[in-house]
């Protein structure tokens, strides 16, 4: 037997390919688990895309890199993991911009504290008071308007006392006693 043929033999992870589960199904607990992460990149999405963000980063631990994630793209590969339990391998992006993506842990400790403080409960604005751009339903929570860049805290707060039946004329004198421009 030469050297060629040993190495042949040889398998530097002692994996036996016939012996691998590769596909696994999920146990209760793990698909708990990722049905959860789905949640919050529901959450996610609708709180960061608002903000100009394009998806999430995730430390990985096995290769010491952020990587970097589409909506999308994550959505895809965790609905992929509970149907088969396997992730897809994805290319890396190329040279993605670190700002456009929220990382994973500081967005559930986002998500969090604006439930806490209740938040994430927030009216939409339909349209800027300053350039009257109509806003799209999935920037409706954004916090500045994506044409002008004219803070919507005004119209937000305006909605939220009509809500409690505050007539106009007093929606914009309470907005000029707090210092807050119509």
């Amino acid at each position: 037997m030469s050297d060629d043929d040993d190495f042949e033999d040889y398998d530097e992870f002692g994996d036996d390919p016939d012996e691998l589960d590769m596909g696994a199904p999920l146990d209760e607990h793990e698909s708990a688990l990722v049905r959860q992460d789905l949640v919050d990149l529901e959450s996610f999405e609708s709180t960061f895309v608002a903000e100009g963000y394009r998806g999430v980063s995730v430390f990985c631990q096995d290769c010491v890199e952020e990587h970097f994630y589409p909506w999308d793209m994550l959505r895809g590969n965790l609905e992929l993991l509970l149907e088969t339990g396997e992730t897809p391998v994805h290319e890396p992006a190329f040279a993605p911009d670190p700002d456009e993506y929220v990382p994973w842990e500081y967005a559930r400790g986002y998500i969090d504290a604006l439930r806490d403080t209740g938040v994430d409960e927030r009216l939409d604005v339909s349209a800027c008071p300053r350039c009257g751009l109509r806003i799209p339903e999935e920037l409706g929570q954004a916090n500045f308007c994506p044409r002008c860049g004219a803070p919507l805290l005004a119209a937000r707060l305006a909605a939220a006392l009509r809500e409690r039946d505050v007539d106009d004329d007093e929606v914009d004198t309470i907005l000029r006693q707090i210092g807050i421009p119509r």
